[in-house]
């Protein structure tokens, strides 16, 4: 028995809202994927030599007037405050190269590694130049701060013979784990 195309066509539109309203839904409920944006201000803790040294060169430049090529791995500590006692959230660790003639032509590849109770053992993944001042790009992340991307701009506050404070504001979106 053949449905008259009246009674088709109203079928059609019926079956077509209930798609389009079900679909709307799973958009705006986001059930399983949302972004979240984070800013946080941190500071890095450069220490280049001594007894807490946090960071190593392992390949010495064959160019001294410039220091190309030079490659240090870093494991910098990442405080709540610039200040020596106090509490580390996370840590910085990867490398930073010397890949140009300027001063501030160091090339930096990083794990940002969470500690602590807000973002425990996840991390960001972070690159771009350390000048004095600069930007770097977040480029993924893991566990809760997962899918990241964003940036983090780094400011020279403080700078001695052996040790640097960096000034980290951070801007990111990430998508947290779905809540089942």
């Amino acid at each position: 028995m053949a449905i008259p195309p009246k009674n088709a066509l109203y079928f059609l539109l019926l079956v077509s809202s209930f798609i389009l309203g079900a679909m709307a839904d799973l958009a705006l409920s986001c059930p399983s994927r949302c972004e979240v944006e984070l800013q946080w201000t941190l500071y890095a803790r450069q220490i280049g030599g001594g007894a807490n040294a946090n960071q190593e060169e392992m390949v010495h430049s064959v160019h001294p007037t410039t220091g190309f090529g030079t490659i240090v791995v870093n494991n910098w500590d990442v405080l709540d405050a610039p200040l020596p006692n106090a509490a580390i959230v996370a840590r910085a660790r990867g490398t930073h190269t010397k890949a140009g003639p300027a001063a501030g032509d160091w090339f930096t590849s990083l794990s940002i590694v969470f500690e602590g109770a807000r973002f425990n053992g996840s991390t960001f993944q972070v690159m771009g130049i350390t000048n004095t001042d600069g930007l770097w790009a977040i480029v993924g992340g893991t566990k809760e701060l997962s899918r990241a991307d964003g940036t983090i701009k780094h400011t020279l506050l403080r700078a001695t013979a052996l040790e640097n404070y960096r000034q980290l504001d951070i801007r990111a979106f990430y998508t947290p784990p779905a809540v089942s």
